[in-house]
Order: C-alpha cells, then sequence, then structure tokens
C-alpha cells in the first residue's frame, strides 16, 4: 500500500504567521496529504491549530535572549532534528520565526525539501539563514527580491500572502447587503489588529464627537481585548448603526463591505486590503524589526493607500472624515491597488511542491 505524502509545517508566535500556514494546511488536507504541524508549547498556536483539526507538536521554547531560554531553545532544536527524524515528511514548510528553526535545521541535516514562505515585504531574519537550503521561496510581494542574491532569486516566487478560501468569493455588495447600508452611508473600519493598537484607539476617542455627528458614517471599531473595557468606559453613547468590539470575527466580511480600512501594516492585513481591493489609511506599527513599514510603502507607492506614523494617528484618523467625502479619490485608490492583486496564492504554493510525482 502506498504511503501518504507528509508535509510539516513550521512556525507560530503570531497570527500573521500561524493563518498563511494554516490556509495552506487546509489546501494540502483537501489533496489527501498528511499535514504536521510544528509551533511552541507556549504561544497561540498550541491552541489554534489543533482547533482548526492538525495534528500539532509544540516545542518547549522561547526568543533565545537569555541563558536559560538559550538553553531550553538548545533542547528545542534537539526535539526539532528529532522530530524530521521520526516523522520522515516528504516536504518542509517554514513560515518564518525563530519557532521555526529547530524543524528547519532537521530538514538541512537529513537532506529533506525545504520550502520557506515570506508574508512581509522585507525578509524575515529567520527565512534570511535558510533560503540557501530552500527549494523554493513563496515570496508574498515583488519587493523582496531586493533582500535576496541575484544567484538566489531563480528560486523565488511570487504568490502573494496564502489568505482564507473564502476571501476569493466573497462580494462587497452582497457583504453590504447583508450588514443593510443604506445607499447614502459610508462604512469605515477601524483595526488595530487582535493586539489593539492604543495610538489608534486614543486617535478615534479624540474625534468621538465627529463621529456621533455625521450620520452617514457608520463606524466597526475593532479596540483589541485589552483596550475595549478602558475605551467603553470612555464612550459616554454611540450611534445606533456604529459598532464598537474587541476583534470581528467576521472582519473580511466587514472589510469587504467597507469603504475605507484604518488599520495597522500587518502583512496579512495588508494582503487582505489587496485581495479585496479596499481604499486605506495605514499607521505601521513602529519597531523596524517588525516591518510594517516596508508592508505599508507597498500600498503608498501605488497610491492605494495613505501612510502616518504612530504619532500622527490622529491625522490619520481626521483623514479618513474627509477622504469619505470624497468619492472621486476613493474611486482612484480601488483602481491602483489593482497592480497588486495576485491570484490564489495557496493553489500556487502547493502546486509548486515537488511532491506530486511518484
Amino acid at each position: 500500500m502506498r504511503r501518504l505524502k507528509k508535509v510539516i509545517l513550521t512556525t507560530g508566535g503570531t497570527g500573521g504567521h500561524i493563518y498563511p500556514a494554516l490556509s495552506v494546511a487546509e489546501g494540502l488536507k483537501k489533496r489527501g496529504i498528511d499535514v504536521l504541524f510544528v509551533g511552541t508549547s507556549i504561544r497561540m498556536e498550541k491552541d489554534i491549530v489543533p482547533k482548526a483539526g492538525f495534528r500539532f507538536i509544540g516545542l518547549d521554547i522561547a526568543p533565545p535572549r537569555t541563558i536559560k531560554n538559550i538553553f531550553g531553545y538548545l533542547k528545542g532544536v534537539i526535539k526539532g532534528i528529532g522530530i524530521v527524524w521520526k516523522e520522515k515528511p516528504d516536504v518542509i514548510i517554514g513560515f518564518g520565526n525563530y519557532i521555526s528553526i529547530p524543524v528547519l535545521i532537521g530538514g538541512v541535516l537529513f537532506r529533506k525539501k525545504l520550502y520557506l514562505q515570506e508574508q512581509n515585504a522585507n525578509l524575515g531574519g529567520t527565512n534570511k539563514l535558510f533560503y540557501r537550503f530552500a527549494e523554493k521561496i513563496f515570496l508574498a510581494f515583488e519587493k523582496t527580491y531586493d533582500d535576496i542574491p541575484m544567484k538566489y532569486q531563480m528560486k523565488c516566487l511570487v504568490t502573494g500572502n496564502p489568505l482564507r478560501e473564502e476571501i476569493y468569493s466573497i462580494n462587497c455588495h452582497e457583504e453590504r447587503e447583508r450588514l443593510k447600508v443604506e445607499n447614502n452611508e459610508k462604512i469605515l473600519l477601524i483595526t488595530g489588529g487582535s493586539l489593539g493598537a492604543k495610538e489608534i484607539n486614543d486617535a478615534v476617542l479624540k474625534n468621538w464627537d465627529r463621529i456621533l455627528e455625521d450620520k452617514n458614517i457608520r463606524l466597526y471599531w475593532a479596540t483589541g481585548e485589552k483596550n475595549y473595557d478602558d475605551i467603553v468606559k470612555n464612550i459616554s453613547r454611540t450611534k445606533i448603526q456604529d459598532t464598537v468590539r474587541p476583534y470581528f470575527e467576521n472582519m473580511i466580511n466587514i472589510m469587504a463591505a467597507a469603504d475605507l480600512v484604518v488599520c495597522r501594516a500587518g502583512a496579512l492585513t495588508i494582503s487582505e486590503i489587496i485581495q479585496l481591493g479596499k481604499p486605506a489609511i495605514v499607521v505601521p506599527y513602529n519597531s523596524i524589526k517588525v516591518g510594517q513599514y516596508a508592508n505599508g510603502k507597498l500600498l503608498k507607492d501605488v497610491g492605494a493607500a495613505l501612510m502616518y506614523k504612530n504619532s500622527e494617528a490622529n491625522l490619520a484618523i481626521e483623514k479618513a472624515f474627509e477622504l469619505l467625502e470624497n468619492q472621486s479619490e476613493l474611486d482612484s485608490m480601488k483602481i491602483n491597488i489593482r497592480n497588486l492583486k495576485k491570484e490564489n496564492a495557496v493553489e500556487k504554493i502547493i502546486e509548486s511542491l515537488d511532491i506530486w510525482r511518484n
């Protein structure tokens, strides 16, 4: 009896790494591939991945910044190598972050076919360590070529970021009908991601009276879990059509219906904005390590978004009101964003894996 092909996916830490990996996992599962996910036993993937129905192994590792963590990390590397030896995968796909290093080392040692996926515009540290050993590097954006030496660029394939299957069939008009949006209403979605963004939230509060006064703006505001209770205390009242929540489970449906999105510039958010063709105002997270500035600049450079610093969050919210009154500018941004749109990344990645020949 022929053995099922097996793929190990490895990453974790944040939704920006985990959800693209899960999208690929779902695609592999549909094709009858045996999927194993390796992450940590302490970060969010330990709950998200098993809940999604995939076999999961958690390594007891944390960022190797202290002596204790370094020793723990070395143990994790040994365990990661052991997983590769025991599981004998046909392919390993790393989705970045320090969490994927142990299994990728095992892949190099046992000469497994390695593939890498980079979500951000700039190549992350882990992918910089391993691109020499990869069969292919799947890039979300053309700009990442700048970070890879010329002799390795033939390994690269620009696929876009792997997104949830439903985003490709979502319809803007249907979503607006579902939300019972009036013809004269403009939908403004404000989100700082699952953790929230204090600077953006403070700017919304500062402009709250303006939001209350404008009956034609319907606000969907995702504050983030840790900020929600304080924000609700600070809001004296809301318009009946406005919705303030810690997070929206149906975020892409609301995004599809929105006229304008104000957000951080995380790789997945940017990819969803591109796929749904939405005008945006982006306020990248400050840290250079996170790479949000380069992600946001991709939209800004093609005229699909405006970009503001953290310290200018108030200006960003004020500009949102202006933009919502300027339909021709919104239409122009929608046209410009089409230049960045890609096909279904999950399909492209899976088709490119060297596991389909007998």
